[in-house]
């Protein structure tokens, strides 16, 4: 099942499965918390926020300088996520909402930062580090390929390389 459809020149839509719908929603206080700097997931950060500079001087500069921007931003994509996951509505056994293309840029912004933070959370560094054979993958592994899946459909019909039947 296709999750991502054009719906007009500037409109996508997208569709999950209840269920699918139900793991995104739980998982976005989750990255909030992570985004926040929360005491408990402050090891989970850095993979989001990584050194831009290995001198401690000029790093602590640009924190300073861009920091709290790049915090703001991930928040305000996460509040876009989460305002389109509440305006959707019921279709069948199926959920669906219209993103206009800010919203369709907040929800690939947050696609790639759970992949991110799911990635540190398992302990995938490199591809070498991923289960080969489903039927040993963790949960969290598989949550991590189904968004890396999300991810890559939502790009492929971006860039026009998936098309829309």
């Amino acid at each position: 099942m296709r999750r991502f459809r054009w719906t007009s020149a500037d409109h996508v839509q997208l569709r999950l499965p209840a269920a699918e719908r139900a793991v995104l929603t739980s998982l976005l206080p989750q990255l909030l918390a992570v985004v926040n700097g929360e005491a408990e997931v402050e090891h989970l950060r850095a993979r989001l926020f990584p050194a831009a500079y290995e001198d401690p001087e000029r790093e602590d500069e640009f924190r300073r300088l861009v920091g709290d921007d790049l915090v703001d931003q991930r928040r305000e994509a996460l509040d876009v996520v989460v305002t389109s996951l509440d305006q959707g509505r019921s279709r069948g056994r199926s959920w669906v909402v219209d993103l206009d293309l800010d919203q369709v840029q907040a929800w690939l912004g947050v696609l790639h930062d759970l992949r991110l933070v799911l990635a540190q959370v398992v302990g995938i560094r490199t591809e070498s580090d991923w289960s080969t054979d489903p039927r040993t993958a963790e949960p969290a592994e598989i949550v991590l390929w189904h968004l890396g899946a999300l991810q890559d459909e939502l790009l492929g019909l971006l860039s026009g390389t998936l098309d829309d039947s």
